[in-house]
């Protein structure tokens, strides 16, 4: 059986048998602490005294599996975790990720299928500045580590309220990212979100992507609209293309694709589970239709 599967097996197991779920919690909260202990303990190494100031720790771990008809069956774990240091500077954090949460391209039309051996991490440090009340700007710094290989970068985003009165939303978003190796990616987003009512949402998502490693820059135009059912339930119906720009121009469209959500936070405010199915036309299929289902399973760590 394959190992994603048990291990998501094995994850699920304690979770359906509710004379289990204090065991559960109880596991939840000791990691929760570890995170923030050595956050504390880094705190700590670099400044000494007595303050009261205690770290707080943001962390998802997540397993995914998708199938798709003229396509292998496909599968990744992503990790994320954001450990805040408030002793050395309020607005630093240190941040690890693997490079399918890092990469803001990824989407549930693709996964990696890398062990987690064979996948680039992330680790840096991330200084946030709020420049003012509409723009925000984070200066940070770090490795890109795979196996024993490590490349230093550096990046810079920022993001800028460009419309925010009643039920409107509109921002810009941007990250240049600078590798020692001499790669440089920059990405590019602008989005608007319209509040119908209190519970439902229609969100605009336009992203451009560059790096001077590909031949090619990547577009994405999606429309989505995301309906709150409940405090635990959302749904969600949106159409997307993306597209290949050569030199910034001449677009073509890789594929396009309907897409619908399911999302269940089921226990609490900490596991949740992700139904994604979708239709989508691919410019390698001839753009013939190809059904495709993704699921998600995942944990939220988080101190706050």
């Amino acid at each position: 059986m394959n190992k994603h599967i048990v291990l998501l097996l094995f994850l699920l197991q304690p979770l359906l048998a509710k004379n289990n779920m204090p065991t559960i919690d109880k596991y939840h909260d000791v990691l929760c602490q570890i995170l923030v202990d050595t956050s504390n303990d880094i705190d700590n190494y670099f400044v000494e005294g007595n303050s009261t100031k205690s770290s707080t720790t943001r962390a998802e771990l997540s397993n995914s599996f998708a199938i798709e008809n003229h396509q292998n069956i496909e599968k990744d774990i992503r990790l994320r975790l954001r450990l805040s240091l408030p002793r050395i500077q309020k607005n630093l954090h240190l941040i690890f990720e693997d490079e399918t949460k890092d990469n803001s391209l990824y989407d549930g039309t693709r996964l990696s299928n890398e062990r987690l051996e064979e996948k680039k991490y992330y680790l840096r440090l991330e200084y946030l500045k709020f420049v003012k009340e509409k723009l925000n700007i984070a200066f940070a710094g770090g490795v890109r580590i795979r196996h024993v290989n490590l490349i230093p970068y550096a990046n810079i985003r920022f993001s800028y309220n460009l419309y925010d009165k009643e039920s409107v939303n509109s921002s810009f978003y941007n990250r240049f990212r600078y590798y020692s190796d001499g790669v440089i990616e920059d990405t590019f987003e602008f989005d608007i979100k319209y509040s119908i009512d209190d519970l439902v949402d229609l969100f605009l998502r336009n992203e451009l992507s560059y790096s001077n490693k590909y031949q090619f820059q990547t577009a994405i135009n999606d429309i989505s609209l995301i309906k709150n059912l409940n405090n635990e339930k959302q749904i969600g119906v949106g159409f997307g293309v993306v597209s290949e720009l050569k030199n910034f121009k001449d677009p073509h469209i890789d594929y396009a694709h309907f897409h619908l959500l399911f999302h269940h936070m089921f226990y609490k405010d900490w596991i949740y589970y992700q139904v994604a199915p979708s239709l989508l036309w691919r410019e390698s299929n001839e753009f013939k239709s190809s059904y495709r289902v993704m699921i998600n399973f995942g944990i939220l760590f988080d101190s706050d």
